[in-house]
């Protein structure tokens, strides 16, 4: 049987990835207001029984469900890992961010990191040129019309799924 030593650890700092900045807004959110009310470790009951700690993690994803950057603090608590090892993080818990970088594999590839941040920036250039160079009335009538006959365009996909997908493929007829 083994034991257990809890012993300090000297805690490392660790930088955010660069490539995905901290989301932001205005006005104050709610995690900034109050973040006592977001602070949860996996087990953490803090001496209160199961239903009081359900209680306390259903009014903190409330308060992360009418957040204006929800969206951004997910991928951000996502992709920085080491920082956002405790803690209520657009309404996830470690757990459920744990499980939610799975599926981020098994979708994207074991570098769904990066291919995140070389969408992010396709975007972010697809939204500048769009700036400078605006549609004409008559160009964004057709494309809303394409949308609605069509559906969405599928997006391009990068070098990397690219050669998953080739894997998987290549997997898939050897056991066939």
């Amino acid at each position: 049987m083994s034991r257990r030593h809890d012993t300090v650890q000297p805690t490392r700092h660790v930088d955010p990835d660069p490539r995905f900045g901290f989301p932001n807004h205005p006005t104050p959110t709610r995690c900034q207001t109050e973040p006592t009310l977001f602070d949860f470790t996996n087990g953490d009951r803090s001496g209160e029984t199961r239903p009081a700690t359900d209680n306390r993690l259903d009014k903190a994803r409330r308060a992360c469900s009418g957040c204006p950057i929800v969206k951004g603090c997910l991928q951000w608590a996502l992709v920085n890992k080491p920082i956002t090892r405790i803690g209520i993080w657009a309404g996830t818990t470690p757990t459920q961010r744990t499980t939610l970088r799975k599926r981020m594999v098994d979708r994207l590839g074991p570098d769904w990191i990066d291919v995140l941040a070389e969408r992010n920036k396709a975007r972010r250039e697809r939204a500048a040129a769009a700036r400078h160079n605006p549609l004409t009335v008559n160009q964004s009538r057709i494309i809303r019309l394409d949308r609605e006959v069509n559906g969405p365009m599928p997006q391009p996909i990068t070098p990397a799924q690219q050669q998953r997908n080739m894997a998987r493929l290549v997997a898939g007829l050897k056991a066939a």
